[in-house]
């Protein structure tokens, strides 16, 4: 992870605990994160667009991983929910983009009672950051898997249950791969 020396030059995101150079980018109150911090996920972004034949499968991922590390707690509930899912329904259950977006459309359309997710004090150790700057796509590949599975695995157990409970009750079967 990046260290600047100067920390009046860098900023520490309350999501991730990344520490990065301060810049011009627009907050996003969507997320638990510094304006850097929102950078990188867009770079990261840019990142798999050019490499997506290779990235373009762990576009949801990316997205739900990133949205697991930066719960902002201000945020409807059905948000940390949702990204949860995803990190769910890819590394337990086999399913891909399309099936955790259809799988998130079927969610929003037969429930409405969320229970409140309230993240751990440190979801994971890797970041955006270190995703983006892994390497080769290869390296960037296998960070961003690692990354996923981190973030899963760092919320509480009762917390995982609640999102596989739900997930299995609102969810077709076919959506899931294994």
């Amino acid at each position: 992870m990046n260290s600047p020396d100067d920390t009046h030059e860098s900023t520490v995101c309350p999501g991730c605990r990344a520490v990065l150079p301060r810049s011009e980018w627009p907050i996003t109150p969507k997320y638990n994160a510094t304006a850097e911090c929102a950078e990188v996920a867009g770079e990261l972004l840019g990142f798999e667009v050019e490499n997506a034949a290779r990235l373009g499968y762990l576009h949801q991922l990316r997205i739900d991983a990133y949205g697991a590390q930066h719960v902002n707690p201000d945020a409807p509930r059905i948000g940390p929910l949702f990204a949860l899912n995803g990190l769910y329904m890819y590394l337990e259950r086999g399913s891909g983009n399309l099936d955790v977006r259809t799988a998130h459309g079927i969610m929003a359309n037969s429930y409405d009672d969320w229970p409140r997710l309230v993240p751990p004090a440190r979801v994971g150790e890797l970041t955006a950051y270190d995703v983006l700057t892994a390497g080769s796509v290869d390296d960037v590949e296998s960070a961003l898997l690692k990354w996923a599975r981190e973030v899963w695995e760092s919320w509480p157990d009762d917390v995982r249950g609640t999102v596989r409970e739900l997930t299995v009750e609102l969810v077709p079967e076919r959506y899931f791969k294994r």
